[in-house]
């Protein structure tokens, strides 16, 4: 089935100010505040069909708009890091005006230095005759060796593991997304028309600056997906992989991408092979660049070279940056610097900019594209029709409220003069306009 694709990303977010480390709910609203002043709220949807808003923890939440494609996907989370990037400028500035002095330090990455854990949420629309719970257990097996891809690193105690998330995550399903912290959420919203369509909430991965392993994890999952909701069911050769205990694969995989792992059926595969067999599996459902980009990775790690897709995975990327700063100064494994060198790497506007323009990792957007991104929604998806509603409302100067299915505009004149409020429903994610939007936009141009 056609799908739509998108991306949450929670930021990390530390502050100083007057010579004092902010606490999290002042860094965050010192950080709101150009949001709050534009929007009168530190939740709004944007004219780029993207969402931008205060999350549980005061972690700053960038949600791109519906995308139909990887490509789309790619640039629009790439202009969400620029988004949040440059509304950190913006609220420096805020700031210095009311007599401030802020210094804002943003990450893409999923543990802070206190060891907190937050997320980076992937959503696939799939269609409601797709049940999860059988569904989501045939993918297990994937998520849990899908970090040899896309995790993107972290050094604890002086031991380097691959994936950010793999020691936060408890269970394969769940209807909670911070106490339990699941692979899969499974609170039944799918944010569109509940009789034809679901919404696979992932909770699995990690955020990632390397846009390669972005790509990856989102492209390599929505091919093994056209496997899984299938009119027929299914395919039944997925059952093969399961794991025997899928919590402890994970972090054994996170430890070790090479090590054995115990299956349902007593076999024991590595994690490299459990890929490998996916691979095979969805190859024809596969994107051509990602089938591509997926084989280069696995033939490494089959070939135990990973570092022949340092500039393309990155937790390889990243290890590599740690052993020849560590190396050169002769540090040991568990010395400070590398503590925050691990994290520097995923500030935003830090030094992995360096590595990306020297060419040490691949960049696969463009910054033109990224910068249209910004200011303009995908325009064959749902979030063209509410950016076109956004626009018109703003134009009128009428007060109006957003989310993702519904568009509403307060105090619009009926058809006697009086001020009425008037919603539309968007319900179908693919649609990109819709007959009751059109005359919602024609009565606001009037």
């Amino acid at each position: 089935m056609e799908r739509v694709l998108g991306v949450e990303t929670e930021y990390g977010l530390s502050a100083r100010a007057g010579g004092r480390r902010l606490s999290a709910p002042e860094a965050a609203e010192l950080l709101f505040r150009p949001v709050v002043a534009e929007h009168r709220s530190t939740n709004a949807f944007l004219g780029n069909g993207g969402r931008l808003y205060l999350d549980v923890g005061s972690h700053p939440e960038y949600a791109t708009p519906e995308c139909r494609s990887l490509r789309q996907l790619l640039v629009s989370e790439r202009a969400g890091d620029v988004l949040v990037a440059r509304l950190a400028a913006r609220a420096t500035a805020l700031a210095a005006e009311q007599g401030t002095q802020v210094r804002f330090r943003l990450f893409k990455n999923n543990v802070d230095s206190f060891g907190n854990s937050y997320g980076c949420h992937e959503n696939y629309l799939v269609s409601r005759a797709l049940d999860l719970g059988p569904a989501v257990d045939l993918l297990t097996p994937f998520l849990v060796t899908r970090q040899l891809l896309c995790g993107s690193g972290r050094r604890v105690r002086g031991e380097f593991r691959i994936s950010q998330r793999a020691d936060h995550l408890h269970a394969q399903l769940s209807a909670l997304t911070t106490r339990a912290r699941p692979l899969v959420n499974t609170r039944d919203e799918p944010l569109a028309d509940p009789s034809r369509f679901r919404r696979l909430h992932v909770l699995a991965g990690d955020s990632n600056v390397v846009e390669p392993s972005a790509a990856l994890k989102v492209g390599t999952t929505a091919a093994v997906l056209e496997l899984l909701d299938r009119p027929e069911g299914p395919d039944p050769r997925l059952a093969a992989f399961r794991l025997a205990d899928p919590g402890a694969a994970l972090h054994q995989v996170a430890r070790d991408p090479w090590a054995p792992l115990d299956l349902a059926d007593g076999r024991r595969l590595s994690a490299v092979e459990v890929q490998r067999a996916h691979l095979d599996l969805a190859g024809d459902a596969t994107e051509p660049p990602v089938a591509q980009l997926w084989a280069e990775v696995l033939d490494a790690f089959l070939a135990r070279d990973p570092e022949r897709v340092a500039d393309t995975v990155e937790w390889v990327a990243k290890r590599r940056l740690l052993q020849e700063f560590g190396d050169r100064r002769r540090l040991a494994a568990d010395h400070p610097r590398l503590a925050q060198l691990d994290l520097a790497f995923h500030e935003l506007g830090g030094p992995f900019g360096l590595l990306e323009a020297s060419g040490a990792v691949r960049r696969l957007t463009a910054p033109v594209d990224v910068e249209r991104a910004l200011a303009e929604p995908p325009g064959d998806t749902r979030a063209a029709a509410r950016s076109a509603f956004l626009e018109a409302a703003r134009r009128r100067g009428l007060r109006h409220t957003v989310d993702w299915q519904t568009c509403t505009v307060h105090g619009l004149p009926d058809a006697e003069g009086r001020p009425s409020d008037s919603t539309v429903l968007l319900t179908d994610p693919l649609a990109a306009r819709s007959r009751e939007l059109d005359d919602l936009l024609a009565a606001l141009a009037g």
